[in-house]
């Protein structure tokens, strides 16, 4: 008994104030959250959007329609293509290589992901890839005016009349041979050269990819000369030719031919000496100078030449004195 009247003295003391119960701490109520079963707002929209993209997909595979890979298609619209505005300038150029036709610069930009930039970036862009060197462009054709006296017709052609002039034009990828995508237009090429150098297949090949099939035909029909490499048999080097020097020779000639064995040269060389012949390979030049080494088999010394005209520099008669009798 004198225990309880203690601890009711206890709970009752302090001018007959009980205690608030506990709060529950943040770390209790999340514990409560997760083992109570009930799940959290995060986990069920988490848990909707999930069942949501699957009842699509399986909606899209019963119509027999594959889904669209919208994670890839994001990906490859947010490509970083750099801050730097040279690196802009070479990706619009491998674009433009890519593409093999005329571009807008909307369409520019909208590759590099620049169509948020100020419109004063876009516009010094514009201004770089006019003068760039591998870049070709062509201005906007002027709108003619009808009867009325207004420019142009309706729908997109006003459209673009209304964009600023260095939004306006196209830009096309300048080969380093322009024009020659066809077989007509390389022989074309060939024969408006005026010397005899040869082609690059390399500098054809950048503004025609698949020039191969084309070379081996022309080649086939002996219009162009072709020096190929020796491991892989790839064209390198091209030159114009005329089909009717081409004469056919009997193949069993040319195997006589190469049945033929040729001696080293060293062999050939002495042979045309026995039997009093020159040989071509010999220089005139070594002869020269086997002649003049004389018996000894040494070049004699070449005497200086001090004669001539009289000295008349003489206040540098003391500079222009001869010391080469005292050499050792």
């Amino acid at each position: 008994m004198s225990h309880l009247g203690a601890s009711s003295k206890l709970a009752t003391g302090n001018n007959n104030k009980r205690l608030a119960p506990p709060s529950p701490s943040p770390s209790n109520a999340s514990n409560a959250s997760k083992t109570d079963g009930t799940p959290s707002a995060k986990r069920q929209k988490r848990e909707g959007g999930v069942a949501a993209a699957a009842a699509a997909a399986a909606a899209a595979r019963d119509r027999g329609v594959s889904p669209t890979p919208t994670p890839a298609a994001l990906a490859a619209a947010n490509v970083n293509y750099g801050n730097d505005m040279l690196t802009h300038l070479t990706y619009a150029v491998d674009f433009l290589k890519s593409k093999g036709a005329p571009k807008t610069l909307r369409e520019i930009l909208d590759h590099l992901s620049l169509q948020r930039r100020p419109e004063s970036y876009q516009q010094q862009l514009a201004m770089l890839m006019r003068k760039h060197p591998r870049m070709q462009f062509t201005p906007a054709p002027r709108a003619s005016k009808n009867k009325d006296g207004k420019d142009g017709k309706d729908g997109k052609e006003n459209k673009d009349k209304d964009e600023p002039s260095w939004k306006q034009g196209m830009y096309e990828f300048r080969p380093k041979i322009p024009g020659v995508k066809s077989k007509t237009s390389l022989l074309a090429h060939l024969q408006a050269k005026t010397d005899a150098s040869a082609l690059g297949v390399k500098e054809l090949k950048d503004g025609w990819p698949d020039c191969d099939g084309a070379i081996d035909e022309l080649e086939a029909e002996h219009r162009i000369l072709v020096v190929r490499t020796r491991k892989d048999n790839h064209a390198k080097f091209i030159w114009a030719d005329d089909p009717r020097l081409a004469h056919r020779v009997d193949p069993e000639f040319k195997a006589t031919w190469h049945r033929v064995e040729v001696p080293p040269a060293d062999d050939i060389v002495r042979k045309l000496v026995a039997v009093g012949q020159k040989p071509a390979s010999e220089d005139p030049r070594l002869k020269k100078l086997d002649a003049g080494a004389g018996a000894g088999g040494k070049k004699p010394k070449r005497r200086a030449n001090r004669g001539g005209k009289p000295q008349q520099n003489v206040h540098m008669t003391h500079l222009l004195q001869d010391f080469s009798g005292l050499r050792k």
